[in-house]
């Protein structure tokens, strides 16, 4: 499952909240299929939603002074509304379009990152920035290194082969410090 953002405060009497997405354009949650709202402790990218876990569907989708702001059927007002604050909404990967060039982070963990013809490590994780580009987490590999290189996600710099668990980076210099042992 993918992750999709966090129900935040309760706006007015009819069971919405203000929605605090993660995903890039909450526009797509108009007719996303298989939505679930779970706990913020439950982590479902890797397994099956399990009680107190609820499967929703969207009732209310809206914008709300540029902030997205949603409501689900079930949900009907305020008072029903308290006790999933704060909870987080997911959707099955099936229900996910991507376009051409787009991946989902998970696809990223364990591919093997070059950089300048050497291997430099393999992909941890993908974390966001506020300055909207991710950075790529990678257990460094080189000779006599150990722990982490993080790597902005500018696509200029990157070729990347995902299906087959290869990327390359071409930094601009002095980034990687491939110089200093």
């Amino acid at each position: 499952m993918l992750l999709l953002g966090q129900l935040a405060k309760i706006q007015g009497l009819k069971g919405e909240f203000l929605f605090h997405p993660v995903m890039d354009d909450p526009d797509r949650l108009e007719g996303v299929e298989g939505l679930v709202l779970a706990p913020p402790g439950m982590d479902l990218e890797h397994g099956e939603p399990l009680p107190p876990a609820r499967a929703v569907k969207l009732r209310i989708f809206r914008w709300h002074q540029d902030r997205p702001c949603v409501a689900f059927d079930g949900i009907p007002d305020r008072t029903a509304a308290e006790a999933f604050k704060g909870w987080v909404l997911w959707m099955p990967e099936s229900e996910a379009t991507l376009e051409e060039g787009e991946s989902f982070r998970h696809q990223w963990i364990g591919t093997e990152v070059s950089a300048h013809g050497a291997l430099l490590g393999e992909v941890m994780r993908l974390d966001p920035t506020p300055m909207g580009y991710d950075l790529v987490v990678i257990r460094d590999r080189r000779p006599n290194r150990r722990g982490t290189v993080e790597v902005p996600y500018i696509k200029a710099w990157w070729t990347l082969d995902l299906a087959n668990g290869k990327a390359t980076v071409a930094p601009p210099e002095g980034l990687l410090d491939l110089h200093k042992l």
